[in-house]
């Protein structure tokens, strides 16, 4: 017997493979004047080796897919998936809200009501491609004071199907046929010797018995989806040769997202004259949940049991049903201020615009209903936007660079945007005072010291009828050195008794209104409080006659970390760059207008004291 008898299959690469299976023949005394490089044994081998290292790339690669963590094929995601209970979210209809007014229809003591049908079809044009949206839901309109009829529905992107099929024991479960199916839509109903009955789709497991008329969506081959029943155990099983009907919508997922003028194909509820304006673009609209996202949440889901207990159950099943919203932010009513038990709060910011309506608020806390466990009450509210100054000043060597100041400037300016973007504009953004520098200073290799003074803003807009007490929470120590300090506060203008006038403080916690005259301040009154501790501004009935769009209340904080709480949202805005020359001292640039997304972008508050705007 040879010394090397025994095959070492250690390498699985071809060069390896193809190693070892010669030094095996090689071993062998009846192989021992064979050339394995060039004759047709070498040859074999090469063909050998491959076939080897085909065999171990598909054995590996149908590990793979056989695991959630490191499936690469939808499908086998889906699969690995469903295991756990979990079903991938479909693709999703852009839903808008519109308002119909019938122009020539006249209420009477009979005509009350108008009634515009499920499925009632529009039509939106987004780049010269035509949308259909439908009505989700039939509406009743009734006659107003004035016997007209107006009244506003939603409308979702989608072409409504109908698929019916026939129960049998060979045919038990059925395949929608259409890619980019919006399951959200499906209904389903059975009809058995003509009596039909509604089926809904099932909720909570731990509800559903043998009489329970519902159905399962799975996800099926080539991403689309299967509709299922009961076994007689869990769930009513069909009976045989009953007819089963499916109606749901096939749509466009994100393309029609943005929608913003629709005409009706048709009449509406039987009237042909009428008027349609859109009081909400559509929004919405999602393509099927890519892998990464299915590998994120199944798992999650099967550890809540599709349930939300904790804050980040909530976070995630909102992010995870609502494609429309980029961040979310979720706190227990123990942790606001002050503390309001038995209730969730939610903040949420929108992929596009600011704020979210008052409509799709009740959307989102209508689909948290059902894995609410508790009788506790959701409410959502809006971000509060803080706003971030800084105030910079740079100090460069112009030996060891050739552009200019202003191009200095410029660099550290993209540098202020990028970390904007990159670290703020959302729940958890934060800004960190030596991080910032540290950026700014790797801006240009001549740049030899960035120093910033950092300031917040908040931004509200007062009314201009009614006065009224507005509470502006910054939640931070202002630096307050001592009393007396009047420079803790600034604002910019508004008109008030009949001059332009300003906000600050007097350094005793009073915030006042003045007016500049022969460059002196002329004080009118003390308008509110400031806790220089906390970080809370209090307007008492303050009524301006005039403002430039909003008020901009500007505070030195203590802490140049700033830190957002709760719903507060950090952003840049009118950021100042002074570029000095190292060598002499002197400023030879002054930068000021930076496009971050807070100097481009309107988000104020309205200010008004709300228990929760904290």
């Amino acid at each position: 017997m040879a010394a090397n008898s025994a095959l070492t299959v250690s390498g699985l690469d071809f060069d390896s493979i193809r190693i070892n299976l010669r030094n095996f023949l090689a071993g062998r005394s009846d192989f021992s004047d064979f050339d394995f490089e060039d004759s047709a044994i070498g040859t074999l081998l090469d063909l050998l080796a491959y076939n080897t290292y085909y065999m171990s790339f598909y054995a590996n690669m149908a590990a793979n897919e056989s695991f959630l963590d490191t499936a690469q094929i939808y499908e086998n995601v889906a699969s690995r998936a469903k295991l756990v209970g979990y079903v991938p979210t479909s693709a999703r209809g852009a839903s808008a809200n519109v308002r119909v007014t019938f122009t020539s229809a006249i209420a009477n003591s009979v005509f009350r009501t108008i009634t515009v049908p499920k499925n009632t079809q529009f039509k939106s044009t987004i780049n010269a491609i035509s949308y259909t949206f439908v009505t989700p839901k039939s509406y009743t309109i009734t006659a107003n004071s004035m016997n007209r009829f107006m009244g506003y529905i939603d409308i979702v992107e989608g072409a409504p199907l109908t698929h019916r099929y026939l129960f049998t024991a060979a045919n038990t479960s059925f395949v929608l046929p259409n890619a980019n199916t919006d399951i959200s839509s499906i209904t389903v109903s059975v009809t058995t010797a003509g009596n039909t009955q509604t089926y809904t789709e099932i909720s909570d497991l731990k509800t559903v018995n043998s009489s329970s008329q519902v159905f399962f969506i799975e996800p099926d081959k080539n991403k689309l989806y299967k509709i299922g029943f009961g076994d007689g155990i869990l769930g009513r099983k069909p009976a045989y040769n009953s007819t089963v009907t499916i109606n749901y919508r096939v749509c466009n997922g994100v393309r029609a997202n943005g929608a913003n003028n629709f005409t009706a194909v048709g009449s509406i509820g039987g009237q042909s004259s009428f008027t349609l304006k859109a009081i909400e673009r559509a929004v919405g609209g999602a393509e099927v949940e890519t892998i990464e996202s299915i590998r994120y949440n199944a798992p999650r889901i099967y550890e809540t049991q599709n349930r939300a207990v904790t804050t980040e159950d909530y976070r995630r099943i909102i992010l995870r049903d609502n494609p429309d919203i980029s961040g979310a932010n979720v706190w227990g009513g123990e942790e606001n201020d002050p503390p309001i038990y038995g209730k969730v709060f939610v903040s949420v910011t929108a992929k596009q615009g600011t704020l979210i309506s008052t409509r799709r608020k009740n959307q989102i806390k209508a689909g948290l209903k059902k894995y609410i466990i508790q009788s506790i009450d959701t409410e959502i509210v809006d971000p509060i936007y803080l706003y971030v100054i800084p105030t910079i000043t740079v100090r460069y060597d112009p030996i060891d660079t050739t552009l200019t100041a202003s191009e200095i400037g410029d660099l550290v300016a993209s540098k202020i945007i990028e970390y904007e973007t990159n670290n703020l504009n959302r729940f958890d953004g934060k800004f960190r005072y030596s991080r910032f520098l540290d950026l700014l200073d790797s801006a240009n290799m001549s740049i030899k010291s960035t120093t910033a003074d950092i300031q917040v803003q908040k931004r509200f807009i007062p009314s201009l009828v009614t006065p009224n007490k507005y509470i502006l929470p910054f939640n931070r120590g202002i630096f307050h050195p001592n009393d007396g300090y009047v420079s803790a506060v600034s604002s910019n203008s508004f008109l008030y008794q009949g001059k332009i006038c300003y906000f600050d403080d007097d350094g005793y916690g009073n915030v006042r209104i003045y007016y500049v005259s022969n460059g002196q301040r002329n004080y009118l009154q003390t308008t509110g409080t400031i806790d220089y501790d906390t970080g809370l501004v209090t307007l008492n009935y303050f009524l301006p006659q005039a403002i430039n769009g909003e008020i901009n209340l500007t505070v030195k904080v203590s802490d140049y970390n700033v830190y957002p709480i709760r719903n507060q949202v950090l952003l840049i805005s009118d950021a100042r760059i002074r570029v000095l020359n190292d060598t002499t001292g002197q400023q030879e640039a002054f930068i000021t207008s930076i496009t971050t997304v807070g100097s481009t972008a309107t988000m104020s508050s309205t200010g008004l004291p709300s228990l929760t705007a904290f």
